[in-house]
């Protein structure tokens, strides 16, 4: 068996799991499919009585490089200008500090396109929200909410009537879920202790992203290491490890700047840091006037994937300010015929309460 047949059976041991998995939008968010347009639906992980909702960073590691993959003749020195200048504005323009007793509420919104039936021949876009309130000590447990099945979008009438036979859950209304976070990627609920969680590129914390070097071949020589993945203290299964290992260290690097950047804890020097680290990455190219999903629009620096895919980080021109994030499945080489895979916007503000918690 060859490297390329295991990492066409990820996850297919995995049985089909409920609707209170729907959070796997984050784990899933920018994933390259081993098999293009397959869509296998991650799982609950649920040890020792927690309920362990995988909604932290991007997990890079779903993220493979497509060899022979090259840029349009210049994309890659516009990206690198883009960047170079998105830096400049970070860095002029810190967002403003936590003053004490109040929170840094980051709201992200997330699309994850969910094919099902015996063919896979249904389509829904399934929404998803998720609320984290931090404090000025990147230490501290914070607050996070997650609203899974926030609204489902089907592709025809037949998709939605298709949904009450193949995926009933996509039809349901679930509460939202509230509890404290050790690191980014870990829910706990509320009835339940806190329990710790080692943060990493793939689920950043905020004291995990306090600790990481300002300078640019620090930093990318960082974002380049291979470790392998573990959930709350437990390895990945081998056909798990075999995708990570798939990556190139380029690859690696550009998902886990966008990990970063998605978490919404990034302060304004590593945000200029990560933007200068991104443009030794080759092979980039810009997109002018993308949408985010809440409607704001910015440039993206994208990065070629398997199996026909790019990712995308949308970054705000005028102000430097990284505002979302994309998966697109390439078309013929236009952009009129793209199409997103999954996407994700997030904002950020002041604000002086949070939810209570038991």
């Amino acid at each position: 068996m060859t490297e390329i047949d295991l990492l066409k059976r990820v996850r297919d041991d995995v049985p089909e799991p409920g609707p209170l998995v729907l959070a796997r939008a984050r784990q899933r968010l920018l994933t390259a499919q081993p098999v293009r347009r397959r869509v296998v639906r991650p799982r609950l992980v649920v040890a020792g009585g927690l309920a362990l909702t995988l909604a932290g960073g991007l997990l890079a590691a779903d993220v493979m490089s497509r060899d022979g993959s090259s840029a349009v003749p210049g994309a890659t020195a516009d990206a690198g200008t883009f960047l170079a200048d998105a830096a400049a504005k970070a860095k002029a323009d810190p967002e403003a500090s936590i003053p004490p007793g109040k929170f840094r509420q980051v709201t992200t919104e997330r699309t994850f396109l969910y094919k099902f039936g015996p063919k896979k021949e249904f389509t829904a876009t399934e929404h998803l929200r998720q609320d984290s309130w931090v404090t000025a000590d990147p230490s501290r447990p914070y607050t996070l909410r997650i609203q899974e099945l926030a609204k489902v979008d089907f592709a025809t009438p037949q998709d939605k009537a298709a949904a009450r036979r193949y995926a009933p859950f996509l039809l349901g209304h679930p509460k939202p879920r509230l509890g404290r976070a050790t690191c980014r990627g870990v829910l706990i609920e509320p009835d339940t202790q806190t329990a710790p969680c080692t943060p990493s590129w793939e689920f950043p914390s905020p004291a995990f992203l306090a600790g990481q070097p300002r300078d640019p071949d620090a930093l990318l020589a960082a974002l380049r290491k291979f470790t392998p993945l573990a959930r709350h203290g437990v390895p990945e299964r081998q056909l798990e490890l075999a995708r990570v290992a798939a990556m190139s260290a380029d690859q690696r690097a550009f998902g886990r700047i966008a990990s970063a950047l998605n978490s919404g804890f990034a302060p304004a020097d590593l945000r200029a840091a990560l933007y200068e680290a991104a443009r030794k990455i080759p092979g980039m190219r810009l997109t002018d006037d993308v949408e985010t999903l809440d409607g704001r629009h910015g440039r993206a620096i994208g990065l070629a994937v398997n199996e026909g895919q790019r990712l995308d980080i949308i970054i705000s021109p005028s102000t430097g300010q990284s505002i979302g994030s994309r998966l697109v499945d390439v078309g013929n080489g236009t952009a009129a015929n793209d199409v997103v895979y999954s996407a994700e916007s997030f904002t950020t503000r002041i604000t002086p309460t949070q939810p209570l918690t038991r």
